[in-house]
Formats: structure tokens, C-alpha cells, sequence
């Protein structure tokens, strides 16, 4: 059920992640403006260990495609470091104007 009086623009940092996706994803099914800020550090170390997640896990792009698909609403992701790249999160934050942060970044 999507709720319209009160939406607001949220940004999940980690939204990527095992607690971060779902959270978007009910974010969104409730009528929110969902923005996934993630810099994919769990993907890469798989990758740099040579390994996979025993249940695969599509791409953050697919994973919004799919979204998109089967629910007709849009999720932003945005990889972005803010360890290494606070400006280009400042940015972010300037320029979407959020009314919540969910950190469920490392």
C-alpha cells in the first residue's frame, strides 16, 4: 500500500547490503524517494578473494531494473566511497536535498 501524504526523500548508505536493500525496497513500496548510496566493498572483496556469495547477487543496476519492473517506481544508486570521495557525497546531499539518512554502510 503506498502512502502519499508523507513522503520524504531518503538515502540508504549500504543500501546495497543484506539489511540496506530490503530496507530500500519497503522505502519504496511505501511511496518514498529511495536513494541507494553503496561503494559495492563487500562485492570486491569477494572478487579479490576469488569468490561468490553462496546465493548470487544481481548487480545494484539490476537489482533497480528489476525494481523498476515489477513495481513501476525508481531507486537511485550512486557508488560512492565517502571515505575517499566525501565531496562527491556533499554533492549528493547539496543537490538532493534528503529528509533522512539510513547508515547501514561499514
Amino acid at each position: 500500500m503506498e502512502r502519499t501524504g508523507d513522503k520524504k526523500k531518503v538515502i540508504v548508505l549500504g543500501g546495497d547490503g543484506f539489511c540496506g536493500w530490503p530496507t530500500s525496497l519497503h522505502l519504496s513500496d511505501q511511496g518514498h524517494d529511495v536513494i541507494i548510496v553503496d561503494n559495492l566493498s563487500r562485492r570486491n572483496i569477494d572478487t579479490e578473494m576469488g569468490c561468490d556469495s553462496l546465493t548470487p547477487i544481481a548487480s545494484p543496476e539490476i537489482r533497480v531494473s528489476t525494481w523498476k519492473e515489477v513495481s513501476g517506481k525508481d531507486i537511485a544508486f550512486h557508488n560512492i566511497d565517502i571515505k575517499q570521495e566525501y565531496h562527491v557525497f556533499l554533492k549528493l546531499l547539496q543537490d538532493e536535498k534528503p529528509n533522512t539518512i539510513i547508515h547501514f554502510a561499514e
